[in-house]
């Protein structure tokens, strides 16, 4: 048998007007919406933080993007200049969200607080993990690739604190994995950190990724893999580092092929002018 609303528009036995329930609905959806724009206001706040996308000094180039699989990323990259060099890190939050995503202030503030232009990068990545280890268990996992690089010689100083090995392009075609370094940040408080330094030649391309960018998947489930950065990276020999960075996503969305994003995505390319 059909049930007949009454003339206020309410079910029998319902206490709510039709009209209160739309004014109910329409509330909720400007509680959506507002709820929307802050997320979106604290994305934009959470980019400015990680510094300049583009940045050149000397024969220098540097290029980030990152990209949330929901609204805020705990992927981060952040670049700062001092005198002749660039203080950089690329790494990854434990988590997604808004969760990972407030802990990016937190962190970004601490790695400019101790990234002094004499500080060694594996002296930051001990700061950095004690005070991470204090805050536990609140404090998330945090993956990093610190580097302090002097862009008058072309000498980069480094620290892997348990992050993906950044890879190292050389002009002749060879590759490096750059390893050096200690566990993830906020595990053990008493960890060892070690740094190493190496001269970026003319010609010269370092690529520093979270696994999002190793782990996208196709539609066959198929993961995109270091094969396929690498690949694309000789492919685009002679390209500027801005150009590299934009190919590799192209790379990325021409394999994933309408997949959606599992995991945050972030990418940092380092390159020296051939001379």
């Amino acid at each position: 048998m059909a049930v007949e609303p009454g003339q206020d528009g309410s079910l029998p036995g319902s206490s709510l007007p039709g009209s209160s329930l739309k004014d109910e609905l329409d509330s909720l959806n400007r509680e959506k919406l507002d709820l929307h724009n802050q997320l979106f206001e604290a994305a934009q706040i959470q980019r400015k933080l990680s510094g300049p996308r583009l940045l050149r000094h000397g024969d220098l180039h540097f290029a980030s993007e990152v990209f949330a699989a929901r609204f805020l990323s705990g992927d981060f990259v952040t670049f700062s200049k001092n005198g002749s060099r660039v203080f950089a890190a690329h790494g990854d939050i434990a988590g997604k969200g808004i969760a990972a995503g407030m802990w990016f202030t937190n962190l970004a503030g601490l790695l400019q607080s101790y990234a002094r232009p004499d500080s060694d990068p594996a002296q930051i990545a001990s700061e950095v993990n004690r005070h991470l280890c204090y805050l536990r268990p609140v404090a998330p996992f945090v993956t990093g690739f610190i580097a302090q690089i002097d862009c008058q010689y072309g000498e980069l100083t480094y620290c892997n604190a348990g992050h993906f090995p950044p890879l190292l392009l050389h002009a002749d075609g060879s590759s490096d994995l750059l390893q050096e370094g200690g566990p993830l940040l906020g595990a053990i408080e008493d960890a060892p950190f070690a740094s190493a330094t190496l001269l970026l030649a003319p010609g010269d391309t370092l690529v520093a990724y979270s696994d999002g960018v190793l782990e996208c998947v196709n539609p066959s489930g198929e993961e995109f893999g270091t094969h396929r950065l690498l690949e694309t990276l000789r492919c685009a020999d002679g390209q500027s580092a801005h150009t590299k960075l934009m190919m590799i996503l192209a790379a990325l969305q021409d394999f994933a092929n309408g997949t959606p994003l599992r995991d945050d995505v972030s990418l940092t390319v380092i390159q020296r002018d051939a001379g």
